[in-house]
């Protein structure tokens, strides 16, 4: 009963470590997408757990956490799970060293995406340092989110 549940609670997981536990002036360049990361892995290896509307719901939470313009997250979350979507037949299939420039361009093209909106709803010039830190971050880290989410998924969704 609770199976459906899993990775909406890692996703939630994962936005509580990133937001909480992770304060934004203390990492503001090397802070790493953890949210990105868990609907990625969700995506591509259990998509009838998590679509877009898993994705729109935790871009929302990221939204009020965060205090970003509400829905901005959301859609670029829910951009990044369609695109993942769409090509997971070919990203099952490569090994997990060629995933790691992929969630790197994943990252850059969500930033891409929020501070689009951003300047257009605020008139703001993009900080660079943002651009390299965390894309570069959230590569780094993601092989020990995906062990932890690989865990999870055969422990709890495997043999249950």
């Amino acid at each position: 009963m609770l199976i459906p549940w899993v990775p909406a609670f890692t996703v939630w997981l994962a936005m509580v470590l990133q937001e909480l536990s992770l304060p934004y002036t203390a990492w503001s360049v090397f802070r790493p997408d953890l949210v990105l990361i868990s609907l990625f892995y969700w995506r591509l290896y259990r998509s009838d757990l998590c679509g877009p509307v898993l994705a729109f719901i935790a871009g929302l939470l990221l939204d009020v956490i965060s205090g970003s313009p509400l829905g901005l997250n959301a859609f670029s979350k829910v951009v990044i799970v369609l695109l993942v979507g769409h090509f997971s037949i070919r990203l099952r299939a490569a090994e997990f060293l060629h995933l790691l420039p992929v969630i790197l361009l994943l990252v850059v093209l969500d930033m891409f995406i929020q501070l689009f909106f951003f300047a257009i709803l605020h008139d703001n010039a993009a900080y660079m340092p943002f651009f390299i830190g965390r894309p570069v971050a959230t590569m780094l880290v993601m092989p020990l989110v995906v062990a932890i989410l690989i865990h999870i998924h055969k422990s709890w969704l495997e043999y249950s």
